[in-house]
């Protein structure tokens, strides 16, 4: 099965967006292709520390490593950093180990656990603003470990080794001594995550069976609540497109770190991947609030990366429950996204991401309301608001309405104000026109221009290159293809449009539900009363009621 590119590659003002190519299949939410692979592009960014003191919080998950240190309370701010760093918080894992660092100065892992903090994962690179500090840490350490066993000394080289002099953190060395190291001890956890995490920081050019892959399941087959290993394994299992080995993970990371927002997210991955929608849209509401409490209880740093972080979980959460008509948490979320992140002045990485606010308001809003929403002064954030009111428009059955709503947007596209789209809200604002197209002519009565216009929507959307999973155009349109088809009279193209679909878009239940009328007319009852069922169990709300026109 073939994937989508999922996420975006920000600056640190969130200002430019930049994009893989993306694989011309059904792929507008798989298989990443960028130089790494996350919920989040690397960003080159600093993390400022406050002045207040940092704050011991339960609920973080699993440590599995212990410092060099009899100071009961420096034991607890280390393993408080190395929570941190498997739960991707970097800004408080330092914070905490050096908390440690000043109960206990002669802790040689006190200082590489700083060093380790700082180096680049999978989500923020380069970080070469960190490396002079880096560096300072990892020389302390090796300077105390004198006294450390095998184990422990090992992984003090291994990060003065990373942040061995020069320009940039030498992550190649450093991967390929984890590497070394992880069959030299085969049965240590601790060198068996890092060794696979400093694989996939290189590259996300990792194949089924890689040696990282083997690696982050030799640990959780002993030790199923390593939290950090079962982090990476969620991202490594999504760039290989076999998201259904981490389900089983996946479902007590949330229970095993109740506090680490991060984590609590990160199952929505695997969620979202094989068609569990409810699943994904429910651990990202969750996330929301453990971010929320952290912040209360801690009161970290607002850095970039962390605003990124909670946009990601209420934009995953609004698309994951609109996949499935949940209109009662994708209103809810969409609330909270306006206020946080829409209100003022919005960064592009807030406008592009809010599109999901206005395809709520279209899909569930009440269609005055929808009609009657303020003009942004924003052309992106124009052009979701033309598609809010398209699809209201659709659900009053006024094909002229949304006709105007997709010329509208065409007006954008070709107006003086078409650069401030940005090159991703460019692409994303033609799938959208044509979408509008397709309404537009089903609601008219002529499927066959509907075809048409859904199909070029679709080939947008393919090769659109734009994602960060879930998608940001919140739904395949290849089901859309598909509904024009069958109301074409072809069921049978709209059989294999819609099994393409799902195959990319597992247990889409609108897909499933026009993939029963396709069965029904080629007379294969069976089938259509099994994938009937299948959708009406998925669906939140009676999906039959929704017409061909609307899907």
């Amino acid at each position: 099965m073939q994937r989508s590119i999922r996420r975006l590659v920000l600056t640190t003002a969130f200002g430019a967006f930049a994009l893989s190519a993306q694989a011309a299949s059904d792929a507008t939410r798989r298989q990443p292709q960028l130089p790494d692979r996350s919920c989040l592009d690397p960003i080159a960014t600093g993390q400022a520390q406050r002045q207040a003191d940092p704050v011991l919080v339960e609920g973080l998950g699993y440590a599995g490593l212990e410092p060099d240190s009899d100071q009961v309370e420096a034991r607890a701010w280390f393993a408080q950093g190395v929570r941190l760093v498997w739960a991707f918080d970097e800004a408080e894992a330092i914070r905490a180990f050096q908390q440690a660092q000043r109960l206990d100065p002669n802790c040689a892992l006190c200082f590489f656990g700083e060093a380790w903090a700082r180096g680049p994962t999978i989500n923020l690179q380069p970080r070469t603003e960190e490396l002079v500090a880096a560096r300072g840490a990892a020389r302390r350490a090796l300077a105390l470990s004198q006294q450390l066993g095998d184990r422990d000394r090992l992984l003090v080289q291994a990060m003065a080794l990373r942040t061995r002099d020069g320009a940039a953190f030498n992550n190649r060395g450093y991967a390929a001594f984890m590497a070394r190291a992880a069959r030299r001890m085969p049965q240590d956890d601790t060198i068996a995550v890092m060794a696979a995490d400093a694989r996939m920081v290189l590259s996300p050019n990792i194949r089924p069976g890689s040696f990282a892959q083997q690696l982050l399941e030799r640990v959780l087959a002993r030790n199923p609540g390593h939290g950090g290993a079962i982090h990476f394994y969620i991202h490594l299992t999504d760039w290989i497109d076999r998201q259904a080995l981490a389900v089983p993970y996946a479902e007590r990371l949330g229970r095993i770190a109740p506090a680490a927002s991060h984590l609590v997210h990160m199952p929505s991955h695997s969620f979202y991947g094989v068609g569990r929608y409810r699943d994904a849209a429910a651990v990202n509401v969750a996330a929301i609030a453990a971010d929320s409490a952290y912040e209360r209880r801690v009161r970290p740093p607002r850095s970039d990366y962390r605003t990124a972080l909670r946009a990601h979980d209420m934009h995953f959460a609004m698309n994951s429950a609109l996949v499935r008509g949940d209109a009662v948490t994708a209103r809810i979320v969409a609330a909270q996204y306006r206020a946080e992140y829409l209100a003022g002045t919005p960064d592009d990485w807030g406008r592009l991401l809010g599109s999901s606010v206005y395809f709520t308001a279209g899909l569930h809003d009440d269609p005055r309301a929808v009609m009657a929403l303020p003009e942004p002064s924003n052309a992106l954030l124009k052009v979701f608001r033309h598609y809010a009111r398209g699809e209201a428009s659709a659900r009053a059955r006024n094909a002229g309405a949304v006709g105007a709503e997709a010329r509208a947007i065409a007006a954008i596209r070709r107006g003086t104000a078409a650069p401030s789209l940005g090159a991703q809200g460019a692409k994303l604002a033609e799938v959208i026109q044509y979408v509008l197209d397709g309404r537009a002519a089903m609601l008219a009565g002529q499927p066959r221009v509907a075809e048409a216009a859904f199909r070029r929507a679709m080939e947008r959307q393919l090769a659109g290159d734009f994602g960060n999973d879930p998608p940001l155009f919140w739904y395949s349109v290849r089901r859309s293809l598909a509904a024009a088809r069958l109301a074409a009279g072809d069921p049978r193209g709209a059989r294999a449009q819609l099994l393409a679909s799902l195959r990319n878009w597992p247990d889409d239940p609108l897909a499933l539900y026009v993939l029963s009328l396709a069965e029904r007319r080629l007379g294969q009852s069976e089938a259509a009363e099994r994938n009937l069922a299948r959708a009406r169990s998925i669906w939140a709300g009676d999906l039959t009621q929704i017409p061909l026109e609307r899907i």
